[in-house]
């Protein structure tokens, strides 16, 4: 059985996270959500990552294994991410990819995806958040 770790900032991440992933699981695995709010706890950003985290547990649920966290210890998220897949010993990572830059700031990824990538271990798959159009 596989294990997923998958990292979550908006409902709108999660909805994107949620395609890739059905579109690959075949129910043979489990997948560990967290939602990890850097810059402590404000209600609003635990409400809202709340949110994000059942966008999950209503779309997945139902076919696989799903745990949700939410970090609200204002923590950075990347070593929230790369401490739940290690301790989990994930067979792989899942992190959305934010294209709201310019073309010359595409060359470098954001600070966490960059943090998730050069500090694990395990697979990664970064799935683009915004459509082509």
């Amino acid at each position: 059985m596989a294990h997923i770790v998958v990292g979550t900032d908006s409902t709108e991440t999660s909805e994107k996270l949620c395609d890739y992933l059905l579109s690959r699981l075949d129910g043979d695995e489990s997948v560990s959500i967290l939602n990890s709010l850097h810059g402590g706890n404000d209600e609003e950003k635990v409400r809202d990552g709340k949110e994000a985290l059942s966008v999950f547990e209503k779309r997945l649920a139902d076919i696989v294994t799903v745990e949700t966290e939410q970090n609200t210890a204002a923590s950075d998220p990347a070593h929230d991410i790369l401490t739940l897949a290690d301790a989990e010993e994930a067979d792989e990572i899942v992190i959305g990819l934010s294209q709201k830059r310019s073309p010359a700031q595409k060359v470098l990824f954001g600070s966490i995806t960059q943090s998730v990538l050069t500090q694990t271990t395990h697979p990664v798959v970064g799935v683009p958040l915004q459509d082509d159009n």
